[in-house]
């Protein structure tokens, strides 16, 4: 047993989520979780750092230690069994969507996303010189996400421009949307009748929990999984959600075709992001290997935090509607009501006042894209005590 109760003070490692705010705020923002590290991490690293051998290794391929620990996890996790030469190590979650945008589009074209959605979709797309095209999903009485085929088609005929790239989240970020098998099938049949690629971040996979918020059975697909697709999906996904690996950036690719693997690999090798780092390789073989125990009891933990969290916003907090996700460790809720009931223009402003007139921090909705005005993130990754503290201080300011 492991005690995810425990509270630690992070102010003073370096932490983005605790170092950028003002002492006394409750931070349940950005996606970290607050609990120490899988111990058998700790002790891995620190054993490995004991050893004066910094310098170059020899090149790994996929029979080496961190290559097999990724396909055993998918295998024994996810029951998917990868060939051997699928995976890839990349440099990070967001270089690695860089990189794709790069080599499947080109400047001026379009890249097709489904908003509201993780910011850095937006920036690598605008910062390479391609134009957004956006989807606005659409939530239904459950607060989940509703996928629409035709709406796509129709941003597509709309943008003018050549749309030769889509990138999907799954599950998505920010309100917890696990796409079913029929989903991401329609979306990759919608990629071969348009000659687009797709890339999904799938960064969040672990988090996926028993029954959705209809309360139906529910599991993890990976696009990876559909092999009748190969030709049109890329996978980047990693550890980083699952250990707290964020500061290391590594993650994996998954590309089951030939042509796809190749291309990526010239990149990795052009922007010499090819070769991983020694302590980053090490945890992720580690966390995988070891940690499955530890993520179990981490899981059911934070999902105990997202039911308690989300029953206590819509009975004590006027003017908010929270939904429970089918995935990740984040809760979307819906804050109208509150902005009006209290004045603020737009979520941004709701935020700022919740973080200097009540002393917590969450995230604001518009963040991820115009579609997420209205709304909020609160990261449940956290001491039950320290979560339910910081929705405490929301209510007494909402009341």
């Amino acid at each position: 047993m492991y005690n995810f109760d425990e509270k630690v003070d992070w102010r003073g490692v370096d932490s983005v989520k605790w170092d950028t705010v003002r002492e006394g705020v409750i931070p349940l923002w950005i996606a970290d979780m607050d609990f120490p590290v899988f111990p058998g991490l700790k002790e891995a690293l620190v054993k490995r750092a004991s050893e004066p051998f910094y310098g170059y290794r020899p090149r790994r391929n996929e029979k080496s230690a961190y290559y097999q620990a990724v396909h055993s996890w998918y295998k024994t996790r996810h029951d998917l069994e990868l060939p051997p030469r699928s995976i890839l190590y990349g440099p990070g979650t967001v270089l690695s969507l860089g990189m794709i945008v790069r080599e499947f589009s080109a400047k001026e074209q379009g890249v097709l996303i489904l908003t509201p959605v993780y910011t850095p979709f937006f920036e690598v797309i605008k910062e390479n010189n391609r134009k957004v095209v956006e989807v606005f999903l659409e939530l239904d009485q459950n607060g989940r996400f509703i996928l629409d085929i035709s709406k796509i088609e129709e941003a597509i005929d709309r943008a003018g421009i050549p749309v030769t790239l889509g990138i999907f989240c799954s599950p998505h970020n920010p309100a917890g949307r696990v796409w079913t098998k029929e989903e991401l099938a329609s979306l990759l049949e919608l990629a071969r009748r348009r000659n687009m690629i797709t890339a999904f971040d799938e960064l969040h996979y672990d988090f996926v929990y028993q029954k959705n918020s209809e309360g139906k059975e529910q599991r993890f697909v990976s696009a990876a999984s559909f092999r009748e697709y190969a030709d049109r999906v890329i996978v980047v996904s990693g550890a980083n959600k699952s250990f707290s690996l964020g500061g290391l950036h590594v993650s994996h690719f998954v590309i089951n075709d030939e042509a796809l693997r190749q291309t990526i690999t010239t990149a990795l090798h052009r922007e010499t992001h090819h070769e991983g780092d020694v302590f980053a390789e090490l945890a992720v073989e580690t966390v995988y290997r070891q940690g499955a125990a530890w993520f179990d009891e981490c899981k059911n933990y934070i999902y105990e935090n997202i039911r308690a969290a989300v029953q206590f916003l819509n009975a004590e907090v006027p003017g908010i509607k929270a939904f429970v996700p089918d995935g990740t460790y984040l809760i979307w809720a819906d804050v109208r009501g509150l902005m009006e009931k209290s004045g603020c223009k737009d979520c941004a402003e709701l935020v700022v006042r919740l973080e200097n007139e009540a002393n917590v921090k969450i995230t604001a909705g518009g963040m991820y894209g115009r579609a997420g005005e209205g709304y909020v993130r609160i990261n449940a990754a956290c001491p039950r005590s320290q979560l339910m503290e910081g929705l405490l201080r929301i209510k007494g300011w909402a009341n």
